[in-house]
């Protein structure tokens, strides 16, 4: 019988009005780095992406890619929740809004899940759940 192929979650893709300055956002609250950069197509399909991750992180872990396609109208925000497990939520909320972010729900604990969750938005409006594990 073959091999069977492994597979699993790899990427979420945001499209987002400036991928510089969200380029910055994800990098300066989260961490995340620029592991490559795509430039490419012509008319409707011209595209503009960061591709993030951890730093040394390669592609063998989840990345978020960030795009623009300059010929086309930017989706609403709300048409994903990104999560991420950060060590701090206070101090993760308090650099969102350093870096033009905006609080959503303020953060609670939920002792009963073991965890402090806060809701924030980015720079663009696309809603970010945090949570810490306690």
């Amino acid at each position: 019988m073959p091999e069977q192929t492994r597979s699993g979650f790899s990427f979420t893709k945001l499209i987002v009005s400036d991928v510089d300055s969200l380029f910055t956002f994800y990098h300066r609250v989260f961490g995340l780095v620029e592991k490559a950069r795509v430039r490419q197509g012509e008319g409707e399909f011209k595209l503009d992406e960061i591709i993030l991750g951890p730093e040394g992180g390669g592609y063998a872990m989840a990345t978020l890619v960030i795009q623009r396609f300059p010929n086309r109208p930017i989706p609403e925000p709300g048409e994903a929740t990104l999560g991420f497990i950060v060590t701090d939520v206070d101090a993760t909320v308090v650099s969102a809004l350093e870096c033009g972010g905006s609080v959503h729900r303020p953060a609670h604990a939920q002792p009963q899940h073991g965890v402090k969750v806060a809701f924030i938005k980015d720079s663009d409006g696309h809603l970010i759940e945090v949570v810490e594990m306690l």
